[in-house]
């Protein structure tokens, strides 16, 4: 399809390829074939399959509503580690020099 167009297109057009195991053998007769029909673009993009399919899982919904169980010695723990966190974070304006987004 692309080399029928080609005649009626004066600048080159964007040829996407679709390979399933791309090599030096199919792209060099990729290459020549094209040349042959008269493309003036080799290639565009090469696109090829994924080395590893995606991980396929589920998430088990009833789980997710469930909510676990935090100990009140836990919640004041991890309450005083995001004030820290979060005081880590936030600018100082009575000491700008400590600050790493505003000092210099």
């Amino acid at each position: 399809m692309a080399a029928d167009r080609g005649c009626y297109i004066d600048q080159s057009q964007s040829l996407n390829i679709h390979m399933d195991k791309p090599n030096f053998a199919k792209l060099t007769s990729l290459h020549f074939y094209t040349w042959k029909k008269g493309l003036k673009t080799g290639m565009y993009y090469l696109r090829s399959r994924a080395a590893a399919d995606a991980i396929k899982f589920t998430v088990d919904t009833a789980m997710l509503k469930e909510k676990p169980s935090v100990a009140e010695g836990d919640k004041e723990v991890e309450e005083e580690d995001n004030e820290t966190k979060l005081a880590q974070m936030v600018c100082s304006l009575t000491n700008p020099e400590e600050c790493l987004a505003c000092g210099s």
